[in-house]
């Protein structure tokens, strides 16, 4: 084999290698911020059930609400760059990347309006904590919901 041939196969074994890393970069991300979403969902149920009166323990709402507080803040940083719609099979559309400004405006009201519910349920008050979490739902969920996740 010539030093050429050598050199070119060595080039692309390196660059089959390299996207072979980079796509389960992206699966990894996308398994990630999934795993997050869930958690968040879970918590959401959680306290939805006990405010309703249906299940669980009021005593329980303010681990719930601090969890999901802190999961929130983990979404400010669970749509990196490569795990679009592009890179992996995800729910989350390509304007999360087209439009940053408005994804990040989404992403800090989710997060303020779940510190809100932290606060909320560590007075124990179901009217607050359910009225919190209504605004929760409209403008931390739904306003990502409907912008930035495809539609199911």
């Amino acid at each position: 084999m010539t030093l050429k041939k050598t050199l070119f196969s060595v080039i692309a074994a390196g660059v089959i290698v390299s996207s072979a890393g980079i796509a389960a970069a992206s699966e990894d991300n996308i398994t990630y911020r999934k795993s997050v979403m869930k958690a968040v969902g879970g918590h959401m149920k959680s306290i939805a059930l006990i405010v309703k009166g249906q299940a669980g323990d009021m005593k329980d709402i303010a681990s719930h609400a601090t969890a999901m507080a802190g999961l929130a803040k983990a979404t400010a940083t669970a749509f990196p760059e490569g795990s679009g719609p592009m890179d992996g099979k995800t729910e989350a559309l390509l304007a999360v990347w087209e439009k940053p400004d408005e994804f990040k405006q989404v992403t800090m009201a989710f997060i303020a309006e779940t510190e809100k519910l932290a606060e909320a349920a560590k007075s124990g008050d179901k009217g607050a904590i359910g009225a919190q979490l209504g605004a929760l739902g409209k403008n931390g969920c739904k306003a990502c919901h409907d912008n930035f996740r495809e539609k199911n």
